[in-house]
């Protein structure tokens, strides 16, 4: 398939699971350096961006926290994209309320059997494997971790979007039964799992923003560069560079934001109220850096013949996943006060 083939060849330089330790076939790479060709890449093709950060984060996690035998059975076809993952978290009935998840996975004379409906899961319709959250128990403590692969019995259909259609993003059904040997970690830690990886997860969305936000910085200046109107280039007039100097700082304060936050990563420390502030920074920031290079481009900037109207379209996108702007608020809100504005 197309996406493996592409993926395998990110694999060389480094784009897939560029963390994961060299001792297990990664390149020891920092989350910094990580964030970094993230937004590269990002600058180029978002959507492929975002493909690869998704199988990395599955890949990583099966390579810092898998059991030896997951490590044996997937790692290694992961890392060179002959496997590619995706997490399943997200349902009908659940978003950033991740607790109340509802898909059961019940225990068999041998394993495990998963049934529930997943939705919104990017990778979805191309994954060979899902890390699924499922229902063990009652409660938050009641969640917990599995390794589930599409023969073992799910279902995929890809849900179209406004942008970024090669990044799939699809519903998922299960009716599966795993080996007791899939579950990751101990059972009734899949909510802390969870949570530890979203605030990963929100400072590389932070850097597929940006990645956004250079692009559009980049092709607003060649362009006013370029076009002429009243006898001179457009760049010299003065609301056209108060346009630029506003995306530049925008797109600096972005990256500079998801870059404090991949460091504290790093260092191995809890940084969700840091990681909330890039993510909802700069993807508010891409769309507002998107749409002034759009204006910049004039008539130009709404013909599907110039990139800046596909990237508008996708800097608004990234709002949504791995919580909303506002969800984003209220995290660092409560890590600021120490109160619960919900439960």
């Amino acid at each position: 398939p197309v996406a493996h083939q592409v993926l395998a060849e990110l694999a060389e330089f480094g784009y897939i699971a560029g963390t994961a330790p060299e001792s297990v076939g990664g390149y020891g790479l920092s989350n910094v350096m990580q964030g970094l060709l993230t937004e590269r890449l990002s600058r180029a093709f978002p959507g492929l961006a975002g493909t690869a950060f998704i199988h990395s984060a599955m890949t990583n996690r099966i390579a810092m926290a898998g059991s030896k035998k997951q490590q044996d059975t997937y790692l290694q076809k992961m890392l060179n994209a002959e496997m590619i993952g995706c997490g399943a978290i997200t349902e009908p009935s659940v978003g950033s309320n991740t607790a109340d998840v509802a898909t059961r996975a019940t225990r068999t004379q041998d394993g495990w059997s998963i049934s529930g409906e997943k939705v919104w899961i990017s990778n979805g319709n191309i994954s060979d494997i899902a890390s699924v959250v499922a229902r063990t128990g009652e409660g938050k403590n009641g969640l917990s971790r599995f390794l589930v692969e599409r023969k073992d019995g799910y279902t995929s259909s890809d849900i179209p979007k406004m942008a970024m259609n090669e990044w799939s993003t699809a519903t998922l059904n299960f009716n599966a039964k795993v080996p007791d040997w899939r579950q990751v970690g101990d059972e009734g830690k899949g909510l802390q799992i969870t949570l530890v990886g979203f605030q990963t997860a929100r400072a590389y969305v932070a850097m597929l923003s940006v990645g956004i936000a250079q692009a559009c910085l980049d092709l607003a200046i060649a362009y006013a560069q370029e076009r002429e109107q009243w006898g001179k280039r457009i760049a010299q007039h003065q609301m056209i560079q108060e346009m630029i100097a506003d995306m530049a700082t925008l797109t600096d304060n972005a990256r500079l934001l998801a870059l404090r936050g991949l460091y504290l990563v790093d260092q191995g420390v809890r940084c969700d109220v840091q990681t909330s502030m890039a993510k909802g920074y700069a993807t508010e920031a891409a769309i507002e850096v998107a749409s002034k290079a759009v204006q910049i481009h004039g008539a130009c900037g709404i013909s599907s013949e110039f990139p800046v109207e596909r990237y508008f379209r996708e800097a608004r996108i990234l709002t949504i996943p791995d919580g909303t702007t506002q969800i984003q608020k209220l995290i660092i809100g409560r890590g600021l006060t120490g109160l619960r504005a919900f439960n």
